[in-house]
Formats: structure tokens, sequence, C-alpha cells
């Protein structure tokens, strides 16, 4: 036979010394992309906490019933949640309070949907007419005087399932919506040595929604006490010692609380 056309044949494979000075500059490379994207990626403005010896708080962080709206059902010794959804009560919202506030330092508490519930219709109802989310949470900080239920106000601030940060009269969107068996967790900053002072950081599992937000004005200076609102689901509340789901930095719970960084709720005279 003749001699192959030429071109119809691969080209020779380089030697091993090239291929391998080829595979190195491929892998240096992929570490440069590698480290440039770390470098883009925002840092995380909270530290570790650091160690505190000083006496802690002895009482159990709870719900105390005189905070809460009349349609709240604690269990499990108040770590669980629930609201009343019979006769109507279904459209409307649940509050609660919690009985230690924070006055400096910094601090967080967790939510967790462990239940959604979907509660049957009056007959004839129409679904256009049934108040939307159906189920929703809300975890925030509010002043003691504040009410139960958490708004746009000045008084409080919040973050909600549909993914949706409120405070100072403002409605922001923060994050994507928390799903059942996501943990939630708020952390509200009072350290004055802290760059991230007088803010709050809301986490999905353990990933930070967006940056630390700013207290509104009013609420600087004040002690703030753990609130949560809800719809049509049961919740699971952890206030520590530590968080149910590990942060990026390390961080105390409520209960892990300092006791002169601490208020608690007063208790209200008993009506007659």
């Amino acid at each position: 036979p003749g001699p192959a056309p030429a071109g119809r044949w691969p080209p020779p494979a380089p030697p091993r010394a090239a291929a391998a000075a080829m595979a190195d500059e491929q892998d240096m490379k992929r570490r440069k992309v590698e480290e440039d994207a770390a470098d883009e990626a925002p840092k995380e403005p909270e530290g570790n906490a650091e160690d505190d010896r000083r006496a802690k708080i002895t009482e159990a962080v709870h719900f105390p019933l005189r905070d809460c709206t009349l349609n709240v059902v604690p269990m499990h010794g108040g770590r669980v949640l629930a609201p009343l959804t019979d006769g109507g009560l279904q459209y409307l919202i649940a509050g609660a309070r919690a009985s230690v506030g924070a006055k400096k330092g910094r601090y967080c508490f967790e939510a967790k949907v462990v239940e959604f519930m979907s509660p049957s219709e009056p007959a004839g109802g129409h679904p256009r007419s049934v108040p939307m989310p159906r189920q929703l949470l809300k975890v925030g900080f509010a002043t003691q005087d504040a009410p139960l239920l958490l708004s746009e106000s000045t008084d409080s601030v919040s973050f909600d399932s549909e993914g949706v940060f409120a405070a100072g009269g403002e409605r922001k969107a923060l994050g994507q919506r928390v799903n059942r068996d996501m943990a939630v967790a708020i952390v509200l900053n009072l350290d004055p040595k802290s760059a991230s002072k007088n803010t709050v950081s809301v986490f999905r599992d353990g990933v930070r929604c967006g940056p630390p937000q700013p207290l509104p004005e009013k609420l600087v200076g004040k002690p703030l006490f753990p609130v949560v609102n809800f719809k049509n689901v049961t919740l699971q509340v952890h206030f520590g010692p530590a968080p149910m789901v590990p942060l990026p930095f390390a961080c105390r719970g409520f209960q892990d609380m300092a006791k002169e960084d601490s208020v608690a709720s007063p208790a209200k005279a008993q009506t007659p």
C-alpha cells in the first residue's frame, strides 16, 4: 500500500516531561481561580465569642404565659409552641415574648418549624378569602413594653419565614423562604467593642442571610427580648447555651448570658 495521506494520523504525543509541565500549568490556573473566588467571597463580619468567666443567669429562659397571646399552647416545658386553630383561630397570629432580655453583649436564639398545620376551612368559604401565607413564622427582638405581635414599627425587629426583614417602618427581602425542619437563628449584637455593634444577623441552617442589619435608632440602648410570632405551625424554640446548628462563628445563646448583661421580664401584678 502507498503512504497514508498527510494529516490523517494523530499528531505525535508530546514528550513525558512536556505533558507533566502542561498538567502543572493547568493545576496552577485552577488554584488561582479558586483563590480569586475565595478572596471575592464576603468575609464573616462576626468573630468568635471570647471566654467569659462572669456569673451566668440561673433561671431557665422561657415564655411566661403572661407574655403570650391567648392562642399560644406551650408544650414540653415551653420549648415547643403551637397555636389554637379551631373556630377561625387559624387566621390569627400567635405571639410570645421571652422571660430574659439583653442590654449588652452578643447572644442568639433559634426557632425551627416542626409541623405545618392545614386547618379545614369553613364550608362555603372561598379560597381567595384565606389570608396568605397560611403558615407563618417570625423571629425577632422587641422592648418589654412593645406589642407581642412583631411589625414594621420602630419598637421591634423581625425576620419571617417568607424571607422578609422588618425594622424601622421598612420591609426588605433578606433571604429565601424558611422550610420545615430548618433552624432559623437570629443574633443580637449589643457589644460596644464589636464592629457590628447594635445590629441583628439572621441565619438559615447556619448560613448567613445578608449582612448585619442595624437596629432602629429608637431601640439602641434599650434591653431587647426575644419574640416569636407564628400561625398554623408548631415550632421548637432553643435558647442555648449553644446553637442547635453551628454558626460561622462561636456565639452564646440567651441561656448562656452573663447575669450583668441580662434583664428579667418583670412579673405583672395579678388583676383581682
